[in-house]
């Protein structure tokens, strides 16, 4: 399916999403579902907490005296509740949305991760039995369940319990990544025949606007990049998973003033002390640069004047914006995080666990770097993938098809 095509033809449909974080500045899944399916005419609610920052979010810090309220992003409304309860920042549950569920009147209820006011979904899904309820799932084995609490009580009991009583309602639960599906299927007992995984795809409509920014020559001069150059691309949220500093010492021992390494983001408060050592590490190569915390168009504007995107460890969004944008890839395997299933067309050079050191990606790059054929190469392969398994113009369709609304 090209990346021209649109999604599928039904009347507008009304859609509430159910999400813990929701931040209209990011590029998360939310964030692209949201502004996808109000591209093509269904109007969209979020229900989400209150948190604003996603350094918090991640680190458990939530703010229990920040109020609720409900505002516009474009033309979704975004309804921020207070938790009625959170249990150590594992176990939470919002205020009731029944009232919310009763006004809006959904046609499709879409739940991210398992949450506990999804059986305040299933008790409106009885009362209207032509709404449908999906979901999408992003824990794995190396993201959660790490200690025997965790995997046994947190996951195997008490959410396992909460998604049970769910199952019946959901049409379709969509993981993000494989490792997601082996991890509901051996932890939560969840059929492989109820899943799908839809990958988290990238916003391919501002990528091509990005593309096509005045701001691109300006970026070029700020890293010095040339046509006789290359620029090497990796980033968010800079912290030791990441592994960050494996790509500064094998870009720094490459010893070459054609190279440019750019690292975008930043760290948490806990992780401010791995930030400095990397720019430590940096101080010393004027080719290596910091360039901060960006928007989704910085992002993206970054990505369009990168030649090669690599990340050392750690999956995260930016991997697949980075094929989008038909970058070559080179990336870290840590476990239960494969990006192979989007290695279609021999964009993506993925080292093993156990190959994961500065050695292995200076290797690597020394290969590429010089290998203008591979890079246009892999550069092309990483297009075909984009349209095919990135492109959410498409991805939607595999979400709103659960919907009886399609049929009518």
């Amino acid at each position: 399916m090209s990346s021209t095509s649109k999604a599928l033809p039904t009347r507008p449909m009304k859609i509430i999403m159910l999400c813990d974080f929701y931040n209209e500045n990011l590029e998360y899944q939310e964030n692209l579902l949201t502004k996808y399916y109000t591209k093509y005419g269904h109007d969209v609610t979020v229900i989400c907490s209150t948190y604003e920052s996603v350094f918090d979010y991640y680190s458990g810090k939530h703010n229990k005296n920040i109020p609720a309220k409900t505002y516009y992003d474009g033309k979704a409304k975004i309804i921020k509740l207070r938790y009625s309860w959170n249990i150590m920042n594992k176990l939470r549950r919002y205020t009731s949305i029944k009232r919310i569920l009763e006004q809006e009147k959904p046609d499709l209820i879409y739940v991210h991760d398992v949450m506990f006011n999804m059986l305040e979904a299933t008790s409106y899904m009885k009362k209207h039995p032509s709404v449908r309820m999906i979901m999408d799932y992003h824990a794995d084995y190396s993201n959660s369940a790490r200690n025997w609490l965790s995997l046994k009580v947190l996951h195997g009991l008490l959410r396992k319990w909460c998604l049970d009583k769910a199952r019946p309602y959901i049409s379709c639960i969509f993981p993000i990544v494989p490792g997601s599906k082996k991890f509901l299927h051996e932890v939560y007992k969840v059929p492989l025949s109820e899943m799908e995984v839809l990958p988290l795809g990238a916003d391919v409509d501002l990528g091509r606007l990005a593309r096509q920014s005045l701001n691109l020559a300006n970026l070029r001069k700020a890293y010095n990049h040339t046509k006789d150059t290359k620029l090497i691309f990796t980033g968010g949220k800079l912290e030791p998973r990441k592994q960050t500093e494996l790509l500064i010492d094998a870009v720094d021992s490459l010893r070459r003033n054609d190279v440019r390494l750019v690292i975008i983001g930043q760290s948490a408060q806990d992780d401010k002390g791995y930030y400095q050592m990397l720019k430590n590490k940096a101080k010393d190569n004027p080719y290596i640069y910091f360039a901060g915390w960006q928007d989704k168009v910085g992002v993206y504007e970054h990505l369009a004047i990168a030649d090669i995107a690599v990340f050392p460890a750690s999956q995260s969004i930016l991997w697949q914006q980075a094929i989008s944008m038909g970058l070559p890839l080179v990336c870290g395997n840590t476990g239960e995080q494969s990006i192979e299933y989007l290695n279609l067309h021999g964009n993506i050079v993925i080292h093993q666990a156990k190959e994961i050191s500065v050695d292995s990606y200076r290797h690597s790059l020394e290969k590429l770097l010089d290998d203008e054929t591979a890079l246009k190469r892999m550069g092309e392969g990483a297009k075909k993938v984009s349209e095919t398994s990135l492109d959410w113009n498409n991805l939607i369709n595999r979400t709103l098809r659960y919907n009886t609304a399609l049929e009518k």
